[in-house]
């Protein structure tokens, strides 16, 4: 009897002990992992991420669908920085001459800095400016009547240059001649042909992978399968990819309510955001940081699984033939 007693309440010890530690276990992975991170904070509980696939292939009875996307980074040949330059002056040609001994400045210092980088100027605007005199009369109101007072001269700097480097010394130099607002920088390659026909070759490589695994599963050749094809390519440039972004933070506390509160102005800059690989296939350059030149290339590829019931180039002929009796009436001719 004792030996009994003893064996049962040995069991029941092992059976705590097993159902104790797949609690613990259970509680970890429940709420254990949520408590370090962010999750920890606030009210959210750990929740599990799930995430979809996108769809590439599909097929159906009559015909199966292919989808083939790839990206191709850039880094650009070359960039062209453009400076609007406003010049103000009494008369003409104190506008002219003011404008064209800046712009001088600025070509002189960047040659003497680098041979290779090359400045051109565009004409935007050469117009008079007003001011208002008043016409003082004896027995009327005062008169405002708008006179010349001076000329606004405006021409764009374009600058062109290779090394990315170079751009800090061309805003110092800039700047110096009181050259600050950029209208825009242009990224410029040569070597689109080269690109698209990478972005082919690869696509290439890629179907013919794909078409042995879905013959293989298929248990079919798809390589002697009839193929439509559709095809696509397309280029962004960093300036369409940058986005607005706001810096926040906002202290959590109790104010008295008869007190006054002045927020700070959070700021607000731009960063590059390039596009996302997640739909691709694959992508070519994947670990250049700077902003590039991105060109999106798709092939749509239609294999037709059906075979028609009729051999190719057959002809269907509809014709019927009818004959006109003697008492009118119309009879088909099987012919």
């Amino acid at each position: 009897m004792k030996t009994n007693l003893m064996t049962a309440m040995l069991l029941l010890a092992t059976f705590s002990m097993t159902h104790a530690q797949d609690m613990g276990n259970a509680q970890y992975e429940k709420k254990g992992n949520a408590d370090y991170g962010n999750a920890g904070y606030g009210y959210g509980s750990y929740t599990v991420n799930r995430v979809n696939t996108i769809p590439t292939t599909s097929s159906s009875q009559d015909e199966m669908v292919i989808v083939i996307k790839g990206i191709y980074n850039e880094r650009a040949t070359a960039q062209i920085a453009t400076f609007a330059v406003l010049q103000l002056g009494k008369t003409a040609e104190e506008a002219t001459y003011l404008i064209d001994e800046r712009i001088g400045n600025v070509m002189k210092e960047l040659s003497a800095f680098n041979k290779e980088i090359e400045v051109e100027t565009d004409m935007i605007s050469f117009v008079p400016t007003y001011d208002y005199a008043v016409d003082k009369k004896i027995f009327n109101p005062k008169t405002y009547n708008e006179k010349p007072s001076g000329f606004e001269l405006k021409k764009n700097i374009l600058i062109k240059f290779r090394n990315n480097n170079d751009f800090d010394k061309i805003l110092a130099i800039c700047g110096k001649n009181e050259i600050y607002d950029i209208a825009k920088v242009d990224y410029v390659t040569t070597n689109f042909d080269q690109v698209r026909s990478t972005m082919q070759k690869r696509a290439l490589e890629v179907f013919r992978d794909q078409m042995a695994n879905y013959s293989s599963i298929m248990n079919t050749d798809l390589s002697k399968k009839e193929k439509i094809i559709q095809e696509g390519f397309n280029v962004t440039y960093p300036m369409e990819s940058y986005r607005s972004y706001q810096a926040f933070s906002q202290a959590d506390a109790s104010f008295d309510p008869k007190s006054e509160v002045h927020n700070i102005k959070k700021n607000t800059t731009q960063y590059y955001n390039q596009a996302l690989v997640k739909d691709h296939n694959f992508v070519i350059n994947p670990d250049i940081t700077e902003p590039t030149i991105q060109a999106f290339y798709d092939i749509t590829i239609r294999i037709k699984l059906r075979e028609d019931q009729l051999p190719k180039n057959t002809i269907i002929r509809n014709n019927r033939y009818y004959v006109i009796t003697a008492n009118g009436d119309i009879k088909l001719l099987n012919l």
